[in-house]
């Protein structure tokens, strides 16, 4: 008896059937797993980011800050514009890459900053309140060309590779060096309230890919190397706060400067990124469903007299005549040939001419009625239903 009811007692749920009912677990599980890799790839010491002095790979900056430091400057790099917190302004030099992610109120910090500024990369609308009477075109066709100027770092350098992006001079107020046949230069610099400003727009040149070609090394060192501190900032469009420096009190900066003031309030890209990443985790959560759909029986058996009225229907509320009828004269045509033993690869004659000797008619009447013309409404179609009725009587009559 023990062993009947062991035999035939019912087996539990299977994997599939576990793994679907603890879906949501399932989800969760991935969720985690996503997040700890995450932090596991955020914690690595590697840094990937575009001109950064601690970034090694061809992108990066660090080989000509290496060269800095071991000339005696004191090379820093800062995550937000305000913990720059320049002691003295004066033997400090401060980089700004990708200046055209700053807000107008960082511009008008650089602009009320009193040591020297160099713009890496594209720096859009700060070219102008900087001093630079310049606009930045695209480079089609990279060139080494020679300095042209007499600028004393450009001179000393001798030759430098425009590329991606170049200067346009709009007015005299920067002088611009190595300039391509079409006039745009890979370096702009300005003299303006005590304080030397430089622009230097093809800023792969200072990369760690093209920091040994031309007089790249020699540019980049004389340019960044002219005071014994610097402190280098990669704008990243998500750092509201200012410049800072001894004096600056509270950043507070005149209003003559014309910026255009920030559209969002500080603090709106990163509410931004926090919202998306959960609207994110919440599809990912409430899906339904992943992978191929399933066919699953229907709960219910349709009778085909009522598809039939229901396909009926369909084709008069569509006033498809010529759909309806040529379905009808198809399925009398199957029918009659097997009654006759035509098959469907014997062709359209010879099922007419079978069907016209079985019923006793013209091949040419049997054809009219078989592969003629769509009715053009619903008394033609009723008429050739009546006609079709008729043809198939007297062929299945003994």
């Amino acid at each position: 008896m023990t062993a009947t009811a062991l035999r035939t007692a019912p087996s539990g749920p299977g994997l599939r059937a576990r793994a679907r009912g603890g879906r949501l677990g399932i989800v969760a599980l991935v969720l985690l797993l996503g997040l700890v890799a995450m932090l596991v790839l955020g914690s690595r010491p590697g840094d990937y980011v575009p001109l950064s002095t601690e970034n090694s790979t061809p992108s990066g900056t660090r080989a000509i800050a290496q060269i800095l430091r071991g000339h005696g400057v004191d090379v820093r790099q800062v995550d937000t514009l305000a913990r720059a917190a320049v002691r003295e302004p004066a033997s400090t030099t401060v980089v700004i890459a990708n200046a055209a992610l700053l807000t107008g109120g960082q511009v008008r910090s650089l602009v009320d900053y009193p040591g020297d500024l160099v713009l890496l990369g594209e720096s859009g609308a700060a070219l102008a309140p900087l001093g630079i009477d310049a606009t930045e075109e695209a480079v089609v066709v990279p060139r080494t060309v020679a300095a042209a100027c007499d600028d004393p770092d450009a001179v000393a350098a001798g030759t430098a590779r425009v590329d991606v992006l170049g200067l346009a001079a709009d007015g005299p107020g920067a002088t611009l060096c190595f300039p391509q046949r079409g006039g745009t230069a890979a370096f702009g610099r300005a003299e303006r309230d005590g304080r030397t400003v430089t622009a230097i727009a093809s800023a792969s040149l200072l990369t760690n890919a093209q920091l040994d070609a031309a007089g790249h090394a020699a540019l980049a060192a004389r340019s960044l190397g002219r005071h014994p501190e610097l402190v280098w900032y990669v704008a990243d469009g998500f750092d509201p706060s200012l410049l800072t420096w001894a004096g600056s009190g509270s950043g507070e900066v005149p209003g003559e400067i014309d910026a255009t003031p920030d559209f969002f309030p500080p603090g709106t890209g990163s509410a931004f990124y926090a919202l998306a990443l959960t609207a994110l985790i919440a599809a990912v959560w409430r899906a339904r469903r992943f992978g191929a759909l399933v066919s699953e029986p229907l709960p219910v058996v349709v009778r085909a007299s009522e598809a039939t009225r229901g396909r009926a229907r369909l084709y008069r509320r569509a006033r498809a005549t010529g759909r309806a009828a040529a379905s009808l004269r198809a399925a009398a045509a199957l029918r009659m040939g097997r009654r006759l033993g035509v098959s469907r690869t014997d062709g359209r004659d010879a099922l007419v001419r079978a069907v016209a000797r079985a019923a006793g008619r013209s091949e040419a009447d049997v054809d009219r009625l078989l592969y003629g013309d769509a009715p053009p409404h619903d008394a033609a179609l009723l008429t050739l239903i009546s006609e079709l009725d008729a043809l198939e009587s007297e062929v299945h009559r003994p």
